[in-house]
């Protein structure tokens, strides 16, 4: 056997040992960027996922509750009487509460509907968008953006009594939606709770609300 060929078997284990080093250290060196790049992409990813969920579900549950309100005569008569003594003074502020129950159980099932058939929304950002860094904003390629609900909407029914002038008061109804939205982006996943809160009637009461007929609407809704 040739000295060259000795030395050259002499140094593959030496080159082996190398090229493990130095794999060993690239990939190091790769994992330790996706990780810093991570840190700094993931808050800005998730806030940009919780815009665009909130932006999603408050067109969908507006425009539900306003096509319900309208279709449906959501007046406040529709969950409330205001019962007058012989003096003219307000003896009771009376729920409907048949009307109140059937109103907040169709409301809730129209909007989980309406939120199951948005599963294939999307929406389109700009790259620099996701990369927090200000001088990117609105910069780059768009990336689609998947959003979709996760479990079912709550609905809920509130009452408020406040004051609305000398001797007045005025008694709103709102629904209260609380819905859990996804946004998928490529890599990333968020999760995002979303709270609406939509004004569905209102009325002014001339004379003060006894306070028992506050505390029975509050029990109520």
């Amino acid at each position: 056997m040739s000295r060259k060929s000795r030395k050259r078997r002499k140094n593959q284990p030496i080159c082996r040992i190398s090229a493990i080093f130095i794999s060993i250290a690239i990939v190091s060196i790769a994992a330790f960027l996706f990780v810093k790049l991570d840190n700094a992409v993931r808050p800005s990813a998730q806030m940009q996922a919780e815009t665009l969920s909130k932006h999603t579900a408050y067109e969908i549950i507006t425009d539900t509750i306003s096509q319900y309100a309208v279709e449906n005569d959501c007046s406040y008569s529709k969950f409330s009487t205001v019962v007058y003594d012989e003096y003219g003074n307000v003896s009771s502020v009376e729920a409907l509460v048949g009307n109140i129950n059937l109103i907040q159980s169709e409301l809730a099932g129209q909007i989980n509907e309406n939120l199951c058939n948005s599963e294939n929304t999307t929406a389109e950002i700009p790259l620099g968008n996701i990369s927090g860094l200000y001088l990117l904003a609105g910069k780059g390629p768009d990336i689609k953006v998947e959003i979709c609900p996760v479990g079912t909407a709550d609905v809920k029914l509130k009452s408020t009594f406040d004051s609305a002038g000398i001797n007045q008061s005025r008694h709103r109804i709102s629904a209260e939606i609380q819905a859990e939205m996804t946004a998928s982006f490529p890599l990333y996943s968020f999760n995002t709770k979303v709270n609406f809160e939509y004004l569905i009637a209102e009325t002014i009461i001339v004379g003060d609300v006894p306070e028992y007929s506050a505390r029975a609407w509050a029990e109520i809704t």
